[in-house]
């Protein structure tokens, strides 16, 4: 008898724990599946710049990150210890940190099978042609996992404010796009990389998502007739940019990451077309912050960041 209550104690313990431990499990969904661990990792990893200032806006810290030049809202990793670059991560590096959990980027997707031999790896990708929904359905899905949703939830209500306000300001308004790097000029349209900016800004693209001429998937060779066909394909785009007299002009200068170079007035100023424009005539042009545009992008700090800006340069 005392025997049998011996087991049945045991047998109760070993449930309870069992139950202890589900309650306590990290369960975190992302783009290719899911992450099951005991408990919420303590030192994460990651390539992703995005997911970083969403952990860090939710008070989750991180103890490797790829180099890059940490500043406004990611400030507080000038000295956090470097695991690679955003492309190729340094694999010495990152288990000298012991990550229980490694977030992988767009830039750094073909390394995942070999992260995954360290630590399990978790993917958040932003749908360019729906950003909003995309980035509250990645955040809100990283805040449950470490229960943090209420806070995720308030900073996407604020981001989704001034989205709204910027849409009131801008009804019925148009622009377009610009990226600019070693004075050429390409247009992005709605469903390009910085697409996205018309859904931020409630403006209206000149061109349709197909008339865009962006950076090629394959580069063509300086110099040759396909870099010369690309380059007057450009400047069509350009002129007939300029015949649509945009109301705004929304300029990212690839030049001035990481402090670079500010060259964006000075390649518009020079331009034909785009220098005639009564939006760059009369000041309608918004630079871009390129390291939160180009680098940054969905997080959650960085999103309330861009979009405070674009509210008060478009009220």
């Amino acid at each position: 008898m005392m025997m049998r209550k011996h087991l049945q104690s045991i047998a109760v313990f070993f449930s309870l724990a069992g139950a202890a431990l589900s309650a306590n499990a990290f369960e975190l969904t992302h783009n290719e599946g899911s992450i099951t661990l005991p408990k919420a990792p303590e030192r994460i990893a990651t390539y992703d710049l995005a997911v970083l200032d969403s952990l860090n806006a939710l008070g989750i810290q991180a103890v490797g990150v790829p180099q890059s030049a940490y500043a406004g809202t990611l400030a507080n990793f000038q000295s956090t210890a470097t695991i690679g670059t955003l492309f190729e991560p340094d694999y010495s590096a990152l288990k000298a940190v012991k990550p229980e959990l490694i977030f992988a980027g767009g830039r750094s997707q073909n390394a995942i099978p070999e992260l995954e031999t360290i630590a399990p790896v978790a993917t958040f990708n932003t749908d360019a042609t729906d950003f909003m929904a995309s980035t509250r359905h990645n955040n809100l899905a990283l805040a449950q996992a470490f229960n943090k949703t209420e806070k995720a939830e308030a900073l996407l209500q604020q981001i989704e404010a001034n989205v709204s306000t910027l849409a009131d300001a801008n009804r019925g308004k148009t622009a377009i796009v610009l990226f600019t790097i070693n004075g050429n000029i390409m247009a992005h349209a709605p469903g390009d990389r910085f697409g996205y900016a018309y859904e931020l800004t409630g403006t209206t693209s000149v061109l349709e998502g197909s008339d865009a001429t962006g950076m090629p998937a394959t580069r063509p060779e300086p110099g040759s007739p396909e870099a010369k066909a690309l380059q007057a394909e450009r400047e069509k785009t350009l002129e007939n940019i300029a015949n649509a007299n945009p109301h705004w002009l929304l300029v990212l200068d690839r030049g001035a990451i990481n402090e670079g170079e500010k060259t964006a007035e000075a390649t518009l100023a020079q331009h034909k077309a785009l220098g005639q424009t009564d939006a760059f005539k009369n000041h309608r042009v918004i630079y871009l912050e390129p390291n939160p545009w180009y680098v940054v992008t969905g997080g959650l700090a960085n999103l309330k960041h861009i979009t405070d800006e674009l509210v008060a340069q478009m009220r």
